[in-house]
C-alpha cells in the first residue's frame, strides 16, 4: 500500500467517524438537551469535532499530534467501560448504543491501525488523563452549585468522601494503564503496517 493510499484512507475514515460521532450525539440528545453536560454526550460530540478538524488538516498535509488520538480514545473508552461495568443500571437502545459502544470502538480501531505513535515519546502518554481530570473538576463544581453530581461516585455527601476519592483514584489508575497499553499496542501494530507499506 502506498503512502498516498494510506493518507486517503485516513482522511476518509476521519470524516466518516466525525459524522458518526457528531450525528449520533446530537440525534440521541435531541430530546435531552438539558443533559448535554453528561460525558456520554460531550465525549462523542467533542471527539467528533476533533476528527472533522483533523481530517481537514490532513487534506492540507498539516500534521496532527498523534497523542491527541490516544487522548480521544481514552475519553470514549471511559464511557464504554463505565457502561459495561454498570450495565445492569443502564437501559440502552437506539443512539445510546452508538454513544456507549459503537463510537468508542470506532475510535479505538482508528487509533490502533491508522494513528502512528511510533515517533511519540512515552512521556506524553500521561496527558491522556487531562480531559478526564478536567471533567472531574467540572462535575465537582457543577454538583456543588446545583446539587446534581451527574455520576453517583462524585456525590461525596451521599457515598462518603473516601469512597469518592478511591473511586477517582481507581479511574485514574485505569486511565494510565489503558493509555500505556494502547500506546504499546499501537507501536507494535505500526511496525507491521510500515513493513507492509515498504514492500
Amino acid at each position: 500500500m502506498s503512502e498516498k493510499a494510506l493518507k486517503r484512507i485516513k482522511v476518509c475514515c476521519s470524516f466518516a467517524i466525525a459524522f458518526t460521532l457528531v450525528f449520533s450525539s446530537l440525534f440521541t440528545y435531541r430530546e435531552h438537551l438539558a443533559e448535554t453536560y453528561e460525558l456520554t454526550f460531550l465525549s462523542s460530540f467533542l471527539v467528533g469535532i476533533f476528527f472533522a478538524v483533523s481530517g481537514v488538516l490532513s487534506l492540507f498535509d498539516r500534521r496532527v499530534p498523534q497523542i491527541l488520538y490516544l487522548c480521544a480514545t481514552i475519553l470514549l473508552l471511559i464511557v464504554f467501560l463505565v457502561c459495561i461495568t454498570f450495565s445492569n443500571q443502564f437501559q440502552m437502545s437506539g443512539g445510546f448504543v452508538f454513544l456507549h459502544v459503537v463510537n468508542p470502538l470506532l475510535v479505538l480501531a482508528y487509533t490502533s491501525f491508522l494513528c502512528d505513535l511510533s515517533k511519540t515519546s512515552a512521556k506524553f502518554v500521561p496527558t491522556v488523563a487531562a480531559l478526564p481530570l478536567l471533567y472531574l473538576v467540572f462535575m465537582l463544581i457543577f454538583g456543588s452549585v446545583t446539587g446534581n453530581y451527574i455520576y453517583f461516585f462524585m456525590n461525596y455527601e451521599k457515598v462518603g468522601i473516601w469512597y469518592s476519592v478511591l473511586f477517582i483514584l481507581g479511574i485514574l489508575a485505569g486511565i494510565f494503564a489503558f493509555g500505556f497499553a494502547l500506546y504499546a499496542l499501537n507501536k507494535l501494530l505500526q511496525k507491521t503496517i510500515h513493513k507492509a507499506i515498504s514492500r
